[in-house]
């Protein structure tokens, strides 16, 4: 089959959608539901998909600091059996937006407030079986007002250099493809910097 080569997303072909001809709901709750979809490709045969319906957006914050860094969470998951370093994160709530959600979650997972909560970036998480979606947003970090209420949700907190993000990435400390995509974009497009280090009184 002939590959084209791409030129701009104003020359790309109208989508051909699969079509859904039946849902069974296996199973359901307030976090998660199970669908199993028979679904028609518009190419090849008829089959029975399982999709993982996910009832809320979710949110992953950078949330930045000039001299430290970036503020990141260290854990182990027990569904992965991984350990490393995470961004905070979590759901968004009926009537909350994104930015609103993001400064919620990082007070809640790390005692910190926030400002200027922006989202830069939208993406599916895994969208070959799941319909959960993200939302990236990055903050500046301002002062630690409270302890930690989500105190299981981490083991410690770090301030990691912005420069040993990339370091770290590439030895498998940083498990997480949301934590991934939200700073090698952050990375990439300038949106956070090499930390700056206070200059010493002579």
């Amino acid at each position: 089959m002939p590959i084209r080569k791409f030129t701009s997303i104003n020359d790309l072909p109208s989508p051909q959608h699969w079509h859904e001809l039946g849902r069974e709901r296996i199973y359901a709750s307030p976090w998660v539901n199970l669908d199993l979809v028979d679904i028609q490709p518009n190419r090849g045969d008829r089959y029975k998909h399982h999709v993982v319906d996910i009832p809320y957006k979710a949110v992953c914050v950078i949330v930045h600091h000039a001299e430290n860094g970036v503020l990141m969470l260290y854990r182990h998951r027990f569904i992965t059996g991984t350990t490393g370093f995470e961004l905070p994160a979590g759901g968004v709530s009926e009537g909350e937006t994104a930015e609103t959600a993001a400064a919620r979650e990082v007070l809640e997972e790390t005692g910190w407030a926030v400002s200027s909560p922006k989202v830069f970036l939208e993406a599916n998480a895994s969208d070959g079986v799941s319909t959960q979606k993200f939302s990236f947003a990055i903050a500046r970090a301002e002062s630690e007002v409270e302890e930690p209420r989500d105190r299981y949700e981490f083991q410690e907190l770090y301030w990691v250099p912005v420069e040993r993000l990339q370091e770290l990435i590439a030895a498998g400390m940083i498990p997480s493809c949301s934590a991934i995509a939200a700073l090698m974009y952050a990375i990439a497009e300038h949106l956070i910097h090499p930390t700056k280090v206070p200059r010493t009184t002579l």
